[in-house]
């Protein structure tokens, strides 16, 4: 299995995800966090998710090559990790018994396994 091929098809999920959460951020979090999705400040957290996901997969593009020591390479799968780690946790912390959840922390934990998954096979 090519590693860097791998990472960089999560790098591209990511910042698809990304980009959907910045352009149509209340269509992209209504699943998520229900009727609040269409309040102007959510609308703008939201858009702000999107920008650091898209933002965490160009640089996991940008340092998924495969000639580079993987020191960066490291750092961006560590940073999205950790960004992911915190959506699954901020998801089941939110208590909302009418929002759907579970698609997203699965969304979330697959994000932060994968990466981790990766961050064990790079030297």
């Amino acid at each position: 299995m090519d590693i860097h091929l791998v990472t960089r098809a999560l790098a591209a999920a990511r910042i698809a995800l990304g980009v959907a959460l910045f352009v149509a951020p209340r269509q992209a979090a209504r699943g998520w966090i229900g009727g609040d999705a269409d309040g102007a400040g959510t609308t703008a957290a939201v858009r702000g998710l999107g920008a650091r996901d898209v933002a965490l997969g160009v640089g996991l593009l940008a340092a998924s090559n495969p000639a580079d020591d993987h020191r960066d390479l490291h750092r961006w799968l560590e940073a999205g990790i950790v960004a992911d780690i915190a959506d699954a946790a901020a998801t089941v912390l939110m208590g909302r018994p009418d929002v759907r959840r579970g698609s997203v922390v699965a969304l979330a934990a697959s994000g932060a396994a994968l990466g981790g998954w990766l961050r064990t096979r790079l030297p």
